[in-house]
């Protein structure tokens, strides 16, 4: 069995394992959020897109948008002729140009497991996001691990493919692990591990803060009602300071 890094055997089954999201409604929650200040010409990019599901609906209202991950495997899962790929690191954005609005999407922030990557990241988007642009991301929150921590605990097969996931989190670290077996047809079988932090609310807040952002707002995710620590997911609309949110 090889030890594979994240997301590059899960791309084989990642469409059958997020088979319950709705992208469209998605894309139309984040259009209602940033809709009221990014026109639909701007430059839009979104970080750890994974196979660009979300992206692909987003380019509907969004002409000139960006779909970054680190998995090549992920990226290539999306045959969409008309979507902007790029595979980077979100740690070392490459972008030159500037973009009115940055994004991330289904707690992909939580994969950054100390608030020194955190910081990083908050600096790379400050860095390439226009002075009077958007940061919006979601995160996952500890009711959230333990509320769904029994239905991610499962074996399914697709086209062929058999997978195990185990999941589990600790509540003294705050990690919360996924583990993933997978069995193709040809016999060959790979294990991937996939870790999250589960920062609590107030860290997003102080860090954004550190970093020379403002929190125009923290919804609880789906709906524009204020987060709270009880929230199972939180959704954080954010810009460079308190000056330009008051512009």
């Amino acid at each position: 069995m090889k030890n594979r890094k994240p997301y590059s055997c899960v791309a084989d089954i990642y469409s059958h394992m997020m088979s319950f999201i709705d992208y469209k409604k998605w894309s139309q929650y984040y259009y209602l959020l940033t809709k009221d200040f990014i026109p639909s010409d701007a430059r839009v990019l979104e970080l750890a897109a994974g196979n660009c599901s979300l992206a692909a609906y987003l380019k509907l209202y969004y002409k000139n948008i960006f779909a970054s991950d680190f998995s090549v495997e992920m990226m290539r899962k999306n045959n969409d002729p008309g979507l902007k790929k790029i595979c980077c690191n979100m740690l070392q954005l490459p972008f030159k140009k500037k973009f009115k609005l940055i994004f991330s999407a289904f707690d992909s922030l939580n994969y950054l497991l100390t608030k020194k990557a955190l910081t990083k990241l908050f600096n790379e988007v400050k860095y390439i996001l226009e002075d009077d642009g958007i940061f919006s991301f979601d995160v996952s929150l500890e009711n959230n691990s333990k509320k769904y921590i029994r239905y991610l605990n499962r074996k399914r097969t697709f086209n062929g493919i058999r997978y195990i996931q185990k999941s589990f989190y600790n509540k003294q670290n705050r990690i919360h692990t996924n583990k993933f077996l997978i069995k193709y047809p040809d016999g060959a079988e790979a294990e991937e591990i996939h870790q999250q932090k589960i920062f609590p609310m107030e860290v997003y807040f102080d860090l954004l803060t550190k970093s020379g952002f403002y929190v125009r707002n923290c919804f609880d995710a789906f709906t524009l009602e204020d987060a709270s620590e009880q929230s199972q997911r939180i959704q954080f609309i954010a810009l460079k300071s308190k000056k330009n949110a008051d512009n």
